[in-house]
């Protein structure tokens, strides 16, 4: 099912929803009842013809780079929502429904939403079903509609189980069981390819020339090269990084400049840069100092980091918190060059947030979507100012997406 408010009512979530359901409502009585029947007299003639005219689907503004998505799991409740939004003034555009904890995957250009998603015959219960769905983001409409075999891992809040190929072609999604595996979808021919065989590592992050890498438990990466068949060549890199040395779910992965970076539960940052040739692992970041460790300052939420490639800066979402607690929200966002590490600033959000992502272009936009508030709040990255704020946004909105480029 897809969605989209009429332009006068973009924005207003709350009262636009409503006021649509009396239109429709108003509509449905007007042609229900006889030629007789008197015309609601909030709605009028002339509305009422007009509502009845209208048979184009609405269409969003073309994809920009402060399109942002936000995803709604409802508390891991059975159904989601997917919130297309224009970050630029903080309106509402449309949702798409979604299964059970779907991936969301933005195309690297903006030009389609990819959401894998599953959902059973009796809602909690039944026959399972796989899906793939390829989303139009200016209409919201279905443009394929593709089935994956029953297998793919229920855990949509962990990103990078998912992913679009860097040149957009494949989708490559995570598989536990009955035994672990990759599946390849052709996105050019609408099929699912084959699952490929892999050991017992974790996530995805594709590279160049049908290459991705996935993380062992060992702390190494493993690289797997594909070809249109599924048949794969597959080599392990060194070990980067110690086995108590814990890793938060979420990395930041660019699929455009194939950057890696991933923070521990204590804020130390592991990066890497990855293509068809191997990974060359940076030198690790201390984004706390001493003091600030002994402070307990340490990452918190679902969405923890997010990088601006044009300013080479990290964002870090962090606040005073107790071991182990990883997955609460927080109200403050440190950013540090992401070569030397550098502390560059320290946003104070005062909100309670769970994911933050960054818009790509040259004045870039902070993204934080907050489950308590049930809201997008937007800022400006460089100055801290908030800018706008969008509410009534579901159940539990849990993590923010925008495109590659």
């Amino acid at each position: 099912m897809t969605n989209f408010d009429h332009p006068s009512m973009i924005g207003h979530s709350g009262r636009g929803a409503r006021l649509a359901g009396r239109l429709a409502m108003a509509a449905l009585l007007v042609s229900a009842f006889s030629a007789q029947a008197e015309v609601p007299g909030q709605l009028g003639a002339l509305g009422t013809a007009k509502l009845q005219e209208e048979t184009s689907i609405q269409k969003a503004p073309p994809s920009d780079s402060k399109r942002v998505y936000v995803m709604d799991p409802g508390h891991f409740q059975m159904t989601s929502t997917v919130y297309t939004i224009d970050g630029k003034n903080t309106k509402l555009l449309g949702m798409v429904d979604a299964g059970k904890l779907p991936h969301v995957m933005v195309a690297g250009d903006g030009k389609f939403l990819a959401v894998a998603s599953t959902m059973y015959s009796r809602v909690a219960r039944g026959k399972r079903d796989d899906y793939l769905e390829i989303v139009d983001p200016q209409t919201l409409e279905i443009k394929a509609d593709i089935d994956i075999p029953e297998g793919r891992f229920l855990t949509g809040v962990l990103e990078r189980l998912a992913a679009l190929s860097v040149d957009d072609k494949h989708l490559l999604f995570q598989q536990f069981a009955p035994s672990p595996g990759v599946g390849l979808v052709d996105l050019e021919s609408k099929s699912f390819v084959k699952v490929m065989d892999v050991p017992d590592c974790y996530h995805i992050f594709p590279t160049a020339k049908q290459n991705f890498f996935m993380h062992c438990r060992d702390g190494s990466l493993l690289q797997v090269s594909y070809d249109n068949k599924g048949n794969t060549k597959q080599k392990p890199t060194k070990v980067f990084h110690a086995e108590n040395e814990y890793l938060l779910n979420n990395p930041f992965y660019s699929n455009s400049i194939n950057r890696l970076a991933w923070p521990t539960y204590e804020g130390k940052v592991f990066q890497a840069k990855l293509s068809e040739s191997g990974a060359e692992f940076l030198k690790p970041i201390e984004v706390f100092t001493d003091k600030e460790k002994a402070d307990k300052w340490r990452p918190g939420g679902w969405m923890t980091i997010a990088y601006h490639k044009g300013r080479n800066e990290l964002y870090l979402l962090a606040d005073q918190r107790e071991k182990w607690t990883h997955k609460l929200p927080s109200r403050f966002v440190f950013v540090v060059d992401a070569t030397s590490g550098k502390r560059l600033r320290k946003l104070e959000l005062k909100h309670e947030i769970d994911s933050i992502a960054v818009s790509q272009d040259g004045s870039p936009y902070l993204y934080a979507v907050s489950a308590e508030a049930k809201s997008l709040f937007t800022f400006d990255a460089v100055s801290g100012k908030q800018l706008g704020t969008l509410d009534e946004l579901g159940r539990a909105p849990s993590m923010v997406f925008v495109a590659d480029k």
